[in-house]
């Protein structure tokens, strides 16, 4: 190949490379403004910050250590967009993903908030999943002492009826019923360090 053959190439390449970097760099500019668009807030607790002892799992023969009143917390959503049918909403243990606090979905697009408890018992404002411990409604934290927890709350928006999805799925079944169904994702993330929160 000759060497204006060769500069050619290389030049075509390259252009190659940057065409398909600024297409990647624009894709995830698009993707997270589709994620900004949508929030979710809390009056329980502070993004990132610490969450009350009350939404630890009450004590119990079985689970001597847990602290709590098992109550959820309040959650809002806002800047959803055109075209969502229905809301899902997953907690977990950031240090420990199989740890699953709640597994909730068939949210109708008509709610927007949840207050506080209202997570705690069964309700026709969603369909209950399965949780780590089997449960379909909120299930508190129980972290051991000197740990120092992260709990993601992940708010999904789909295009999915309420009613499509049967109860009892667990987080992974609900993952895998979600796929090229989320349109959005808002995520909260709550603290726990049972020392610093909880008395002896």
């Amino acid at each position: 190949m000759t060497d204006r053959r060769l500069s050619k190439f290389v030049h075509a390449a390259v252009g190659t490379v940057l065409a398909a970097s600024c297409m990647g760099s624009i894709a995830n500019g698009a993707e997270q403004r589709r994620i900004i668009q949508f929030q979710m807030t809390s009056t329980t607790f502070e993004d990132g910050g610490l969450v009350p002892p009350k939404l630890g799992y009450t004590k119990t023969a079985e689970f001597p250590a847990c602290f709590g009143q098992n109550i959820s917390p309040q959650l809002s959503w806002l800047n959803v967009r055109a075209g969502v049918k229905s809301f899902a909403l997953t907690v977990h243990e950031l240090e420990d993903p199989p740890n699953v606090s709640l597994v909730v979905y068939g949210i109708p697009a008509t709610i927007t908030s949840l207050a506080e408890g209202e997570l705690s018992k069964p309700s026709d404002k969603f369909v209950g999943g399965k949780n780590a411990r089997n449960m379909g409604t909120w299930r508190g934290m129980c972290p051991m002492p000197g740990q120092k927890k992260h709990y993601e709350y992940t708010m999904r928006e789909t295009d999915l009826d309420p009613k499509e999805l049967p109860p009892g799925l667990t987080a992974q079944e609900l993952d895998a019923r979600l796929e090229g169904h989320t349109l959005g994702r808002a995520i909260l993330i709550g603290r726990f360090d049972v020392d610093a929160q909880v008395p002896n």
